[in-house]
């Protein structure tokens, strides 16, 4: 839960007049400064109120910086609070032997103010990520628990009315009507349960090479089995496992792709092959959806400027929401069309059309705003984030109405341009 107080930093060194000056340096910063001049007063502090952050001078006289250290990494009530060392410029044992203990990061003496602000700020805002992230972890976790029992109390409820009304289909039409609509209310809750579209594609692509994988080398034990032993059509098998694992590994890393953190970057992208990956990445979604998805790349497609984490990202959301569109139509009209076209005036036009129902004239803007949705499950959240992330790249997105039915999200985008900023 999110808090209005400011850090608490505990500043440990056995000089007061570096106690003084790290003080001094640290002022006028939104922060809460605790000071021990050892380390058993160090420990007992921790021990009353955990801080935020630890300034630890690595030697003092008694217990150690390095022992502080150790301690605070060995309880689990504690092993969480970044420890930043401070030692001697030239003292570089004490400091590789202060990474080795758990601590996060150093600063050498005598510190540059500017410097030693910077790092506390810095591990000070990882430290505060980490924390909020362990929060949302533990709220995603008894929400999906909380999800999980009231889906199995509706569905037990519901399975205990079907079963009265089938009892009483024989008596009158009401009761067969009645029968189905509990039928179709227990269906829509078990698609609710599945939580997760992509995670079933995902499976459903991992089994065949698993699959391909244990029958190999269920042949491979045979053909190693008889007498004389078939090592060509064994190491052949093998041959195939390693191939399979492989397939299976792609599938991995595109996954691993996807969820990786870093910085916003700005390089030459081929959106051409931006568009296979995700298509790659949902083509057991599409298959378990029964829908078509058709790609249509211009040739020649200049290069566009962005970060591909954050495109793909913008790509997989229209592409889901397209999936989920055309779900309601009959299997044979479930087309999703992916074009990348040059952009009149300039850039890049990429646009997913599907054969769904459609968007109400009147929600083609509101479709973007936060926490719109007109899914019964849904959070409202993707089109929001796509938008933000396409206008941070300098480009737009925005959905038109089908010419017969259906919707179009058209996303433009900057070509790359050598020196650009």
């Amino acid at each position: 839960m999110a808090s209005d107080r400011h850090a608490l930093v505990l500043l440990v060194d056995d000089d007061p007049s570096s106690l003084k000056l790290l003080s001094e340096a640290l002022a006028g910063q939104p922060l809460t400064l605790a000071v021990a001049i050892d380390g058993e007063m160090a420990l007992r502090q921790i021990r009353r109120e955990v801080p935020d952050l630890v300034l630890l001078d690595a030697v003092m006289p008694g217990l150690s910086g390095f022992e502080v250290c150790r301690r605070l990494k060995e309880d689990p009530a504690t092993r969480g609070v970044p420890v930043l060392f401070m030692t001697v410029l030239s003292d570089t044992a004490s400091r590789v032997r202060g990474l080795e203990l758990g601590a996060v990061d150093y600063v050498s003496k005598p510190f540059v103010r500017e410097e030693l602000v910077a790092r506390v700020r810095t591990q000070l805002a990882i430290h505060a990520a980490a924390r909020a992230l362990s929060e949302k972890n533990e709220e995603l976790a008894a929400a999906r628990a909380s999800l999980e029992l009231e889906v199995a109390r509706r569905t037990e409820e519901l399975r205990a009315a079907n079963q009265r009304l089938e009892r009483e289909l024989e008596l009158n039409r009401a009761a067969e009507l009645k029968v189905r609509k509990a039928q179709e209310e227990l269906a829509h809750l078990n698609r609710v349960s599945a939580m997760s579209e992509l995670a079933a594609s995902i499976a459903h692509e991992l089994n065949q090479p698993l699959a391909a994988i244990l029958s190999n080398a269920q042949a491979a034990r045979r053909l190693l089995g008889q007498a004389p032993p078939d090592v060509a059509e064994a190491r052949a098998a093998l041959d195939d496992i390693a191939a399979d694992g492989r397939r299976a590994g792609k599938v991995i890393d595109r996954m691993r792709a996807m969820l990786r953190k870093g910085e916003l970057s700005a390089v030459a992208l081929d959106l051409g092959e931006l568009v296979r990956e995700v298509a790659r990445l949902l083509a057991s979604a599409a298959l378990l959806a029964g829908a078509t998805v058709r790609i249509e790349l211009a040739p020649g497609l200049p290069r566009v400027r962005g970060d591909g984490i954050q495109l793909q990202q913008v790509l997989l959301n229209l592409l889901v929401n397209a999936l989920d569109a055309v779900s309601r139509r009959p299997p044979e009209a479930r087309l999703v069309v992916v074009r990348a076209r040059p952009a009149d005036g300039g850039g890049v036009e990429l646009s997913v059309a599907d054969s769904g129902e459609g968007i109400p004239p009147a929600d083609l803007e509101r479709i973007f705003e936060p926490f719109f949705t007109s899914k019964a499950q849904g959070l409202g959240v993707g089109l929001a984030i796509s938008r933000s992330i396409v206008e941070a790249h300098g480009g737009r997105l925005w959905a038109e109405r089908g010419p017969g039915q259906g919707a179009t999200f058209r996303c433009a985008l900057p070509v790359w341009r050598e020196g650009a900023p």
